[in-house]
């Protein structure tokens, strides 16, 4: 196992130093597995040829030691032997089709998992795309995705400034500004999401290239000439080295609950006392909490909800950061996302009109034009 710190790493799994055996350098939670599994191969195999009880012992506690010295410093080498497992016996391709329930004779996608140990098995099994993303619907035009269990959910993302030279009083102004945000503004919950992506070199260049044509270079011949040269040497560099960018989400959510009360904030005297435990139920009948509201003015409720929040986190949080900047996300870079989350590869599909289709999936005309 590797000796790395772990508090270089940042990691804290728990107090005091690390208990570590002599010489072998493992330590004292993996020697559960350097121990009982051999004895349990050696016992299997005791049950079958006696003459393989020593090799066996052997080749196990030599595998095993194997499996300790490889697993990463953060995990224990049972935690490490539960996830390889449940890669391997989980399926490598999922693919989305109806409910078994839903599925006639007719259907013809029936597939709804292939690959992984487990298809090989009587025990198959049924996960599907949509288990996995608990997607239910798109909502181009409002920016949101709809789960599966109803609740809205939208993005934005921030574009935070280079820290690379902040001194200390800067770090700590970033974190005075977001205590100050989540304990007096924030009454809803977040999500954060970070990850990375190919860094734009197409932009930096076409950035160099308006710098060019910009009065101070063009009348300083030498910064010309070192502009061009690092025009002409920079992108090469960073395909090469395949530099990346990091990129922050902060999404918000709502739920159909939480848009049928009719007064938010303050609650009426009735209210108030319908709240009381036992006697409440007395006054329930005369508070007026829900509005009869079809599907769509629900939904465009929950649309506002989401716009009002997202506002809260811009204007109350990015703002009043110095060099900070946000953008909201459209309803088909959520999609991206996603995709690119649960595939595990970037996908570039162009701008949010080149990733829509442009023709509907089934052509329609006026009567009177279709031929006898």
């Amino acid at each position: 196992m590797s000796t790395e710190d772990k508090s270089n790493r940042r990691i804290m799994d728990q107090f005091g130093e690390e208990s570590r055996i002599p010489y072998l350098n493992i330590s004292e939670g993996d020697v559960g597995v350097v121990v009982v599994v051999p004895i349990l191969a050696m016992l299997v195999v005791a049950m079958t040829v006696d003459a393989f009880i020593l090799p066996t012992l052997v080749l196990s506690f030599l595998l095993m030691l194997g499996v300790v010295y490889v697993t990463p410093s953060h995990l224990t080498a049972p935690a490490y032997l539960g996830a390889v497992y449940r890669h391997l016996k989980r399926p490598n391709w999922t693919y989305s089709v109806p409910y078994y329930e839903t599925m006639t004779e007719t259907s013809t996608d029936t597939t709804a998992n292939e690959g992984g140990l487990l298809n090989y098995t009587p025990f198959k099994p049924d996960e599907r795309t949509q288990d996995l993303t608990n997607i239910e619907r798109a909502w181009p035009g409002a920016g949101a995705i709809q789960r599966r269990d109803g609740v809205m959910e939208a993005y934005v993302q921030v574009e935070p400034g280079n820290m690379d030279f902040a001194m200390a009083d800067d770090w700590a102004a970033i974190q005075e500004a977001c205590s100050e945000f989540a304990n007096k503004e924030l009454d809803f919950q977040l999500k954060f999401h970070a990850t990375t992506s190919t860094y734009p070199v197409e932009k930096l260049v076409e950035r160099l290239n308006q710098r060019m044509l910009d009065d101070d270079v063009q009348n300083n011949p030498i910064f010309a000439e070192l502009l061009d040269e690092y025009r002409e040497r920079r992108p090469s560099q960073m395909r090469a080295r395949g530099a990346q960018e990091l990129q922050f989400y902060i999404g918000v959510r709502v739920d159909e609950f939480e848009i049928k009360n009719r007064y938010e904030h303050e609650p009426t005297p009735l209210e108030k006392l319908s709240n009381i435990p036992l006697l409440g139920i007395l006054f329930s009948p005369f508070v007026g909490r829900h509005q009869d509201r079809t599907e769509a003015e629900r939904h465009m409720a929950m649309f506002d909800r989401l716009d009002d929040r997202l506002a809260t986190i811009e204007g109350e949080l990015v703002q009043n950061i110095n060099g900070w900047d946000s953008r909201r996300l459209s309803t088909v870079e959520l999609f991206g996302l996603c995709l690119d989350f649960w595939n595990g590869e970037e996908h570039d599909f162009g701008t949010a009109s080149e990733s829509l289709t442009a023709s509907p999936a089934i052509g329609r005309t006026e009567r009177g034009e279709v031929d006898d």
